[in-house]
């Protein structure tokens, strides 16, 4: 479409979802222990997610082979 907003706009689905679908759907996201789902899954990303390295030099290898190259 001609002037629409791309972030917007999806390809159509290859299949059109059925009413089971629907309510099937609607069952499993309309629980009422949906908050607990979430934060159990917000808390287990955050266990995974890396610590900064924010001690870390990211160009300290650069650094040591500059080095090492200078003294040969």
């Amino acid at each position: 479409m001609p002037g629409s907003n791309d972030a917007l706009s999806h390809a159509a689905p290859l299949a059109p979802l059925r009413e089971r679908d629907v309510d099937a759907l609607a069952n499993w996201f309309g629980r009422d222990d949906m908050g607990a789902i979430e934060a159990d899954i917000a808390h287990c990303l955050l266990v995974l997610w890396p610590a900064p390295c924010w001690e870390d030099n990211p160009f300290g290898f650069l650094e040591e082979f500059m080095t090492n190259k200078q003294r040969r």
